[in-house]
Order: C-alpha cells, then structure tokens, then sequence
C-alpha cells in the first residue's frame, strides 16, 4: 500500500485537496486489492486483511470527504447518480469475488482484472480512475521481483517473475519503509507546501 500510495503522488501530482484524498485513497485500495487472491493459497486470513483494509480505507475517503468537505461524494452522485454508483459497486464487488476464488498470482494480478476494476470504478467515479490504475499496477510490479510467477496476461498461462527477493523478505521492508517516506515526503509537499 505505501508504494502504491507514494507512486499514485509522485505520478499523478494532485493539485486540490479534493485530488490528494481521492489518490491517497483509491491509490492505496488499487495498491492492496489484488491480494484479496491470498485466500485461495491457503489461510482466510490475508483476504479478510484485504477486505478490512479495503473498507476502512473507504471509510476514510468518506471522513476525508465529511471533514474537509471535499465534495467527493456530491460530486459521485451528482455526476454518475446512485443507480450507476450502484452497479459500478456490483461490477467492483463481483470482479473480487471471482478473484478471491483463483489462484494467488493470477486473475486479480492481470491487466484483464485491471480492466474490469476500472471500467467498474468508471461507471462510480471516473476521476479515481487513473489513481487507482497507478496503485493496482506498483503492486503488480513489485511483485514481478519475487519468485512466484504473476500472471499478468492472464488467462494466458505463462507468467513473469524476476526471481529477487522473497515476498515476506528483506526487501518487502524496505519496499515498505521506502514507501512510507516518500509518501509523507509527496503528502507534506502537495498539502502543506502547496497549501492545498
């Protein structure tokens, strides 16, 4: 999540207060989401992580939204309406239920479950789109260093991994802490220094 979220800032430079809490926040849902496969691998526990994560992140879109009066809700609706936000839920929601059913490393890390995810999004709120891409593809590609194959062309059955670092190893922390600082780093810089 802190590299998703930290390239979606440095990518995208959001120039209103409005922009950093939709990239902040769908970035870091389109950084996580593609693990809600984990499950499948074995132990419940990392998808219900995922989803957990998934949902307060979303809760905090909408504080975010509240407190700051952002306006992003009033925006979704005036803008798609609730029946569209509703099936974009459902398209998002059954996309991940589909996912969470295959392989780890295969349907929801391809460009084939990007798409659905993003036209999904699209029908909801077309200006998270592009943050949310950002956020699904850093995790796709740091996932390319380790030693399981991502499917990324799935359904095709071939895959890419660069055979690095382990998933749970050294370099996920420093993955992790590289994340963090930069992200504070864009946040203080785009908030505070561009007083948004």
């Amino acid at each position: 999540m802190a590299v998703g979220v930290a390239s979606v800032l440095a990518i995208t430079q959001p120039t209103t207060l409005r922009g950093v809490v939709l990239a902040i926040g769908t970035g870091a849902i389109g950084a996580v989401i593609s693990d809600i496969d984990v499950g499948s691998s074995g132990s419940r526990k990392g998808a219900d992580k995922v989803i957990a994560l998934t949902g307060l992140v979303t809760i905090l879109i909408f504080c975010a939204d509240y407190f700051l009066h952002t306006g992003i809700w009033n925006r979704m609706v005036q803008k798609q309406g609730i029946p569209e936000i509703l099936i974009g839920m459902l398209l998002f929601v059954g996309t991940c239920i589909f996912g969470m059913e295959q392989p780890h490393r295969t349907f929801m890390h391809s460009l084939l479950a990007l798409l659905m995810l993003e036209i999904a999004l699209n029908i909801m709120m077309p200006s998270a789109v592009v943050y949310f891409g950002i956020g699904f593809l850093s995790h796709i590609i740091t996932d390319f260093f380790n030693f399981k194959k991502v499917r990324v062309f799935y359904p095709c059955k071939k895959g890419i991994c660069f055979k690095m670092f382990h998933a749970c190893g050294l370099a996920n922390s420093i993955f992790l802490g590289i994340g963090i600082i930069l992200s504070i780093y864009e946040i203080f810089v785009l908030v505070i220094l561009k007083k948004l």
